[in-house]
């Protein structure tokens, strides 16, 4: 099933081929290595294309449902995700948050949002992308 996804890209985006079969084999091996989310800077540096395309590629992916965006909540003081939603609107009704690794309780202006990519197939399924 994922294959033919693959291939639903492949076909709306033929110019596109050598890119989409690069992220596809980059997710592939962050998989190998544990990770399951991806930030559109470092796809697009493991690319070698702007942000902006990395971007554009990723929503190709979301769009057959291969991958999702989400928003991770960090603690400016430590770096630390806080929590991770699906959906702006959800960002407001995190507020405000604790934070145990320094032991405070969090506005607005001590977080930040980084947008995120999630892998959305099965880990039985997730050497599809290949």
């Amino acid at each position: 099933m994922q294959f033919q996804k693959l291939g639903n890209i492949r076909a709306k985006h033929p110019r596109l081929r050598k890119l989409i079969d690069d992220l596809a084999a980059y997710i592939e091996a962050q998989l190998a290595n544990g990770a399951d989310k991806f930030v559109p800077a470092l796809v697009a540096r493991h690319l070698g294309v702007s942000e902006a395309q990395a971007l554009g590629l990723l929503a190709a992916f979301e769009d057959e449902g291969l991958v999702r965006s989400a928003y991770e909540v960090v603690c400016k003081g430590t770096s630390t995700v806080l929590a991770t939603v699906h959906s702006k609107s959800q960002l407001a009704e995190l507020l405000p948050i604790h934070c145990e690794f320094c032991d405070s309780d969090h506005g607005a202006d001590d977080l930040s949002v980084e947008l995120v990519f999630e892998v959305v197939a099965a880990p039985a399924q997730r050497n599809a992308f290949a």
